[in-house]
């Protein structure tokens, strides 16, 4: 479900400004109305507890509480394919998904992502993101594995708190994002408190990069750096250190080095030349899918459904460089 605009966009919800809010509170004591100020000063919606959401939100504050309390209760699990194996999802149902979809919008309005960052960030593609490896005479590309499910509470819970939220606030905040003592893989707000939780690791990917001279991107949890000339002996074992140190883990099948005259590929597109391209088998796949759509060969109305789907990434992939 899509929740409208105008609420998603909102930082007071179904108020219009903080001093709508506050009135509507009514017993707000002077040390609250302080916390709300400071709050909305650093661009956070005023949520100093429970029950401030509660009355933004325009609930009962014990079913805020059974959301944090009882978690399971408001999610549907269920597994979809991913290559050989598959993958859980946890959706959360109607409530909380509106509840994790105001807070998406509002977390994603608040975080300030780095240049090399481009997966869930809005205006940014992994067109751009292949972009700047174009040219590149070696690619090592990492994976993380499970990248929400291995972000923990504790950890969400500080960040929350290094963005300006209290201790109450960003516990209930943590509480409602997570399933499980982790971000929970289906939530609208896992995207983007995923990038706030790994902002420290960027710094030091970043660091790792400019250190070796060397590009870098991120797409989520696809990890991407590229060069000229040979690669540093230290660059990929500095890379197992740093995570090593971390709550996250590389995917070992994943950690690829790359070099010319092999294919160079990167957030699965090719860049060899002076532009993200697709590859060879896609292309020829794209070309039997016009094929068989322009003369009426295909009957099955998901199978027209699917290929249009990719006849329409590859009018993206091409249009991202338009002008």
């Amino acid at each position: 479900m899509r929740l409208p605009l105008h609420l998603q966009s909102s930082r007071y919800f179904t108020f219009g400004t903080l001093q709508e809010f506050i009135k509507a509170s009514g017993t707000s004591t002077d040390a609250e109305i302080a916390e709300y100020e400071r709050l909305e000063a650093l661009g956070l919606p005023p949520i100093s507890s429970r029950h401030s959401l509660a009355l933004m939100l325009g609930v009962n504050p014990a079913l805020i509480w059974s959301f944090e309390a009882r978690p399971h209760r408001f999610y549907r699990t269920f597994h979809i394919a991913k290559g050989r194996s598959t993958r859980r999802i946890d959706a959360p149902r109607v409530g909380l998904k509106i509840v994790q979809k105001w807070l998406s919008a509002q977390l994603q309005a608040a975080y300030s992502p780095p240049e090399h960052v481009y997966g869930f960030v809005p205006n940014r593609s992994h067109v751009q993101a292949a972009s700047i490896h174009c040219g590149a005479e070696w690619i090592l590309s990492a994976d993380i594995a499970d990248f929400f499910p291995s972000t923990p509470f504790a950890l969400v819970e500080a960040n929350l708190k290094r963005l300006g939220f209290n201790e109450y606030a960003a516990r209930t905040i943590a509480s409602l994002s997570c399933l499980d003592g982790a971000l929970a893989q289906g939530a609208p707000t896992s995207p983007v408190l995923s990038n706030i939780c790994f902002d420290e690791m960027d710094k030091a990917l970043l660091a790792l990069a400019t250190k070796h001279q060397a590009r870098l991107s991120r797409y989520a949890d696809d990890i991407v750096f590229s060069g000229s000339g040979e690669v540093s002996e230290t660059l990929i074992s500095e890379i197992r250190d740093l995570f090593v140190q971390s709550p996250w883990e590389l995917s070992e099948r994943k950690f690829v080095l790359s070099r010319r005259p092999n294919r160079l590929k990167v957030h699965g597109l090719l860049v060899e030349d002076k532009r993200p391209k697709l590859t060879k088998g896609y292309r020829n796949k794209l070309r039997a899918f016009r094929h068989l759509l322009a003369n009426g060969r295909v009957r099955s109305a998901k199978d027209v459904e699917i290929m249009a789907g990719h006849l329409a990434y590859s009018d993206f992939v091409e249009k991202s460089f338009e002008t």
